[in-house]
Order: structure tokens, then C-alpha cells, then sequence
């Protein structure tokens, strides 16, 4: 039996805080992430990922 591996979340305002991402991640973080939901760093750059890559709205 292994014990399952748990990845540590954080709140918008800690990743924005975090030295993980440049400012211009931590403004896209900041715009784009949910108030009182939880994201593992992974979840993070993924949505920031979706958001930098959609087509500008004109």
C-alpha cells in the first residue's frame, strides 16, 4: 500500500505573491483566477497558458 502523493495548493492572492511567476504571470494570474478557489502551480500556468493563447476579442 503507498501512501498518495498530495501537491500543496494556493489561493490567487499566493500565487500572485509567489516568486514562481514574473510580474506580467502575476498580473494574468491575478486577473484570470477564481476569488476562494484552490490551484496546484501546475493548474496555474495551465489556465494562464489557455488564456495567453486565446484570440484577442475585437
Amino acid at each position: 500500500m503507498s501512501k498518495k502523493e498530495t501537491v500543496p495548493t494556493f489561493n490567487k492572492f499566493q500565487l500572485a505573491q509567489s516568486n514562481q511567476f514574473n510580474n506580467r504571470e502575476k498580473d494574468v494570474l491575478s486577473a484570470i483566477l477564481e476569488e476562494g478557489k484552490a490551484y496546484t502551480v501546475q493548474q496555474a500556468k495551465d489556465q494562464m497558458t489557455t488564456f495567453l493563447k486565446k484570440e484577442p476579442f475585437l
